[in-house]
C-alpha cells in the first residue's frame, strides 16, 4: 500500500485522475490500524454485534420498502441488498460502506460522527403531553488531517469479496441516501475490509478536502443524507409507530419502532393523527359486541418477529389443520402495529391474521387490522380474504369469486406466512400457555 501525504489541491486531483475505473474510496477522520499494523476497516456487525429481533424487523421494512417503490419481488430481494438499505439508514451489517465518488469519501474524511439521545416534550393530538425520544445524529467538522483509501475492485474480486453497487438500484421518486453518496458495500468476509485491497492510503489536510468536496457541490450534511421530505425510503422508515417505553411516571415517553439515526430533526409540538403511538393494545381483551365476526372466536397472542418470518407459497401445516378440527374460525394477533408501506399516510395497520374453515377442504386467511390515529383505537376489521384449497396436508392458494381485490399481493403473503410460524410453534411446543396462546419472546429467538 503506497502512502502519500497530500499538501494542496493540485496534488489532491492529480492522484485521483490516477484512480477513476476500477476504484472505490473510503474516507475517515482518523487512521486505525490492527496488531499487525494493517488497515483496519471493520464492518458494524464486528464492532457492535447483532440483534437477531431487531435486524428482522429492520430487514421486512427495507425490502417492503425496495418493493414499493421499485416493483421487485420482496422474496427474490437478496439479504445483501436489504442489508445496504439498513446499513445506510442507520442499523448494522456485515458489509463496509465505500464510494465511487471521491469527493464524498473527502466529505467523510472531514466530518465526525456523532449521536446522541434527545428528548422532545411535545403533545398529542388530544393536546396531552408526552416524550419523544430521537436517536439525534450530526456531522461535526474536524480540524485534523483526513484519510483517504483507494480501494481496487479487481483486487477485492481476486478474493471473492462481493461488490455490490447501490447506485443501479433505480428509482424515480426522489433522491435517495445511498444515490447521493454514490455508496456501494462489500462483503462477505469475516470481520474487516482486506488489506490487501487497500492500494493507497491519502493523508490530506483538512482544508484541502473542504475545498475538494464544496468544488462539487457538496456543502450541507443534507447534500449526503437528503431529507426525509426527498428521500422515500427515509420517510416511510420514520412512519413506523412509536412504541411505549415501560417506564412509570406522569408523562408517557415513546421511542421509535426503528431506532434510526435522524440528521433533520424538527420539533412539532402538537403531533397529527398520522403519528401512531402505540401502548401494548390487545384486539383479544377489547372485543365487544360491535366486532361481530369476532366475538366468541378463540384469539392466539404472538410477538411481532413471528410476521417477519417468509414460508413457501405451499406447505404442511398439520398443526393448523388439526386445530380447524376444533375451531371453525380464530384468530392470531401480535403484540404491536405492523405498517404497510403503502398506505404510507393512512391510519390503518395490521395486527394479525383471522383464519376461517369454509368447507373441511377450503379455507380463508383475512387481514386483522386496526385503525390508530395517533395514540388511540377508533376501529378493529378485518381485511377481504385469500382462500386455500387443502389436500394433503397442504395449503394452495386459489381464485375464489370473494378473493381480495387488492393488487398487494405481498400483504397477504406475509398473512400466510404467520400462520406458517404458528404452526411450526405448535409443533415445536414453543407455547407457555394454553387458551389464549401466549409465546415466550425468549423461545422464538
Amino acid at each position: 500500500m503506497k502512502k502519500v501525504k497530500i499538501n494542496s489541491i493540485e496534488e489532491l486531483k492529480k492522484y485521483f485522475t490516477k484512480y477513476k475505473d476500477g476504484f472505490l474510496f473510503r474516507g475517515q477522520t482518523a487512521h486505525y490500524i490492527n496488531n499487525n499494523g494493517d488497515v483496519n476497516v471493520p464492518t458494524s456487525f464486528s464492532r457492535h454485534g447483532c440483534i437477531p429481533p431487531i435486524m428482522f424487523k429492520w430487514t421486512h421494512y427495507s425490502k417492503a420498502i425496495i418493493r414499493a417503490f421499485t416493483q421487485l419481488n420482496y422474496h427474490e430481494i437478496s439479504s445483501e441488498l436489504s442489508q445496504a438499505i439498513l446499513q445506510h439508514y442507520g442499523w448494522r451489517s456485515f458489509y463496509v460502506d465505500l464510494t465511487k465518488s471521491p469527493q464524498v469519501a473527502c466529505w467523510f474524511a472531514v466530518n465526525q460522527y456523532n449521536e446522541n439521545n434527545l428528548l422532545n416534550m411535545c403533545e398529542n393530538f388530544e393536546e396531552e403531553p408526552i416524550w419523544l425520544i430521537h436517536k439525534e445524529a450530526k456531522y461535526v467538522e474536524t480540524n485534523t488531517k483526513g484519510h483517504i483509501y483507494i480501494v481496487d475492485t479487481n483486487i477485492l474480486k481476486k478474493l471473492n469479496v462481493t461488490i455490490y453497487d447501490l447506485t443501479e438500484l433505480e428509482s424515480t421518486a426522489g433522491l435517495l441516501r445511498f444515490h447521493a453518496q454514490q455508496a456501494c458495500l462489500v462483503g462477505n468476509f469475516k470481520d474487516t475490509l482486506p488489506f490487501q485491497a487497500i492500494i493507497a492510503h491519502l493523508e490530506v489536510e483538512n482544508e484541502i478536502l473542504k475545498e475538494f468536496y464544496c468544488e462539487s457541490g457538496i456543502k450541507h450534511t443534507s447534500d449526503i443524507f437528503p431529507s426525509r421530505y426527498e428521500d422515500f425510503v427515509l420517510n416511510s422508515l420514520l412512519n413506523i409507530p412509536w412504541e411505549k417505553l415501560p417506564i412509570d411516571g406522569p408523562i408517557t415517553t415513546y421511542q421509535r419502532g426503528l431506532g434510526l439515526p435522524e440528521y433533520d430533526i424538527e420539533f412539532i409540538k402538537h403531533l397529527s393523527t398520522e403519528t401512531a403511538l402505540f401502548n401494548a393494545y390487545w384486539i383479544a381483551d377489547n372485543i365487544s359486541e360491535k366486532h361481530v365476526p369476532l366475538i366468541g372466536i378463540p384469539f392466539y397472542k404472538l410477538p411481532e418477529i413471528a410476521y417477519y418470518a417468509t414460508s413457501e407459497n405451499s406447505c404442511k401445516l398439520q398443526e393448523i389443520n388439526q386445530l380447524l378440527k376444533t375451531y371453525d374460525k380464530f384468530a392470531i394477533e401480535l403484540d404491536q402495529l405492523i405498517k404497510i408501506v403503502e398506505l404510507n399516510n393512512q391510519n390503518e395497520y395490521e395486527k394479525g391474521i383471522v383464519i376461517e374453515k369454509i368447507t373441511s377442504d377450503l379455507v380463508s386467511i383475512s387481514g386483522l387490522t386496526i385503525h390508530h390515529p395517533g395514540h388511540q383505537v377508533s376501529g378493529i376489521g378485518t381485511t377481504r380474504s385469500w382462500y386455500y384449497k387443502i389436500e394433503d396436508e397442504q395449503w394452495y392458494h386459489i381464485g375464489h369469486p370473494e378473493q381480495c381485490p387488492c393488487n398487494n399481493n405481498l400483504r397477504h403473503e406475509l398473512h400466510y406466512s404467520l400462520l406458517y410460524m404458528f404452526n411450526t410453534f405448535i409443533k415445536e411446543k414453543k407455547i407457555i400457555q394454553v387458551g389464549k396462546l401466549i409465546f415466550s419472546h425468549a423461545d422464538i429467538l
